[in-house]
C-alpha cells in the first residue's frame, strides 16, 4: 500500500514504545497521542474512569468529519503496557523487532496504537475521506479491561461495531470465540492450637487447602477449560496449628455453562472437605471477562474478513484463551472483533514483532477506516513517504 512508509512507520513504533505507560500510568502515552494529533483537526476527548485512581482517562479521538450521532464504526486499541518500558532498546534485525532482552517490546499493545496513529496521520496528510468512525485508545486493559469496562458510551449513542487490533496472533486472524474467565477467591477457616503441646485441639487449614486443591486438579480441564491456582497465603508460626489460609485462581471456559459447571464442583469440593475436617470456607468470585462468540452470518464477522480480504490475507477465525477489551464490548452487547496485529510472545522479555506483521496491521487499518473506493492501491511496489 502506497500510503505506508515502512521506514517511518517502524520509526513510530520504536517512538512509542519507549514511552513508559503501565496500566493506570498512562499519562505519558496519551498525552504523546494528544500532541500528535493536535494539528490534524482530530477532536480528543479524555474520559477519566470513575472510581478508578489512574494518571490518565480514555482517549476518543474523532475527526472532524464523523457524525458521532449516526452509526459509527469504533477501531481501538489500548495505551498501557503490561511491563515497563522505561529502558527499552529496540533492536531491528533480519526483518524483525525486538528488545535487547533486558525488557518486554510493548508490541502489545504499541503496534495497535501505532497503526491507527499511523492511519489518522496519513489520512489527513493525503486528503483521504474516512468512514464514519472514532479511534478509541483505552487504558487499564492489561489488568481487567478496566478502561473498556467503564467507558461512558453517552459519547456514542449508535456505535455499530468495534474493531480491536490487540491479539498477539499474525494478521489475517481474527477471534471469532473468546473464552470467558471467573476468578475466585477462597478463605478456609481452621482452629488455632498449640502445634506441639495440643495439636489435636487444631484445625489446620493448610492441611485442608491442600486436599482442595488436591481434588480440584489443575491444568487443562476435559471440556477444554482450564483451571489455575495463582496465589495461596496462610499460616503464622511453626508452633501454631494454622488456622486461616487464602487461596485464589482462575476458571476459563468456552461458554458461562462451563465455567459454572466447575465453580459449582469448586464449591462442593471445598465445602465438603472443610466440613471433614471441622472448618469452614469462604468463597467470593468476581467475572474478568465472559466469552463472546461471533456468528460468521454476522454483518460484523463478514466485514471483518472483508477487510482482511483486501489486506491480501486469507482470513482465519480462531478460538481464543485470552481477553481482551473486544469481550468488554461484546458483553455490553455492542459486537467487537480483534484482529491479529502479530504481538508475538507477550508480557516476556522475548517479544517481538515482524516488520511486515506491523505493516500488514496497519493496512488492516486502513482498510477498516478508509472506503475501498478512495485507496489507490499501489501497483508498482513503491513506497510513498507519508
Amino acid at each position: 500500500m502506497k500510503y505506508i512508509n515502512t521506514d517511518a512507520l517502524v520509526d513510530d513504533f520504536c517512538t512509542l514504545a519507549r514511552i513508559e505507560g503501565t496500566s493506570l500510568k498512562e499519562k505519558k502515552v496519551a498525552e504523546y497521542i494528544k500532541q500528535q494529533l493536535e494539528p490534524l483537526n482530530i477532536r480528543v476527548l479524555e474520559q477519566p474512569i470513575s472510581g478508578v485512581k489512574s494518571n490518565a482517562g480514555n482517549l476518543f479521538c474523532i475527526p472532524e468529519e464523523s457524525d458521532t450521532g449516526k452509526p459509527v464504526t469504533v477501531l481501538a486499541a489500548h495505551m498501557d503496557t503490561v511491563r515497563s518500558t522505561r529502558n527499552l532498546n529496540p533492536v531491528i534485525k533480519d526483518g524483525v523487532i525486538t528488545s535487547d532482552g533486558t525488557s518486554i517490546l510493548g508490541a502489545d499493545n504499541r503496534a495497535g496504537v501505532t497503526a491507527l496513529l499511523y492511519m489518522l496521520k496519513a489520512a489527513r496528510e493525503k486528503d483521504l475521506r474516512l468512514h464514519n468512525i472514532v479511534v478509541l485508545f483505552t487504558v487499564a486493559e492489561e489488568i481487567g479491561m478496566v478502561g473498556a469496562r467503564n467507558l461512558d458510551l453517552s459519547v456514542l449513542p449508535s456505535i455499530e461495531r468495534v474493531f480491536v487490533f490487540d491479539c498477539s496472533r499474525r494478521p489475517g486472524i481474527f477471534i471469532q470465540h473468546c473464552y470467558g474467565c471467573l476468578k475466585f477467591y477462597v478463605t478456609v477457616h481452621g482452629r488455632p492450637a498449640h502445634a506441639g503441646v495440643a495439636p489435636e485441639k487444631g484445625v489446620n487449614a493448610i492441611a485442608i487447602t491442600a486436599e482442595i486443591i488436591n481434588k480440584l486438579g489443575q491444568g487443562r480441564l476435559d471440556d477444554d477449560a482450564t483451571l489455575n491456582i495463582g496465589t495461596i497465603h496462610g499460616g503464622e508460626a511453626t508452633n501454631v496449628v494454622s488456622y486461616n489460609v487464602e487461596f485464589d485462581g482462575e476458571i476459563r471456559g468456552p461458554s458461562m455453562e462451563v465455567i459454572e459447571y466447575h465453580f459449582d464442583r469448586l464449591q462442593k469440593i471445598a465445602k465438603e472437605t472443610a466440613a471433614r475436617y471441622g472448618g469452614e470456607v469462604e468463597i467470593n468470585t468476581s467475572l474478568a471477562f465472559a466469552p463472546f462468540f461471533i456468528d460468521p452470518s454476522s454483518d460484523h464477522y463478514k466485514k471483518a474478513e472483508n477487510i482482511i480480504r483486501k489486506a491480501d490475507l486469507n482470513p482465519d477465525p480462531i478460538r481464543y484463551t485470552g481477553g481482551s477489551d473486544a469481550n468488554a464490548f461484546n458483553a455490553q452487547g455492542i459486537p467487537a472483533v480483534n484482529f491479529g496485529i502479530g504481538a508475538q510472545q507477550p508480557h516476556s522479555n522475548e517479544e517481538f514483532i515482524y516488520i511486515e506483521d506491523l505493516v500488514k496491521t496497519t493496512e488492516l487499518v486502513f482498510y477498516a477506516a478508509i472506503p475501498e473506493s478512495v485507496i489507490d492501491k499501489d501497483t508498482t511496489g513503491e513506497e510513498t513517504k507519508v
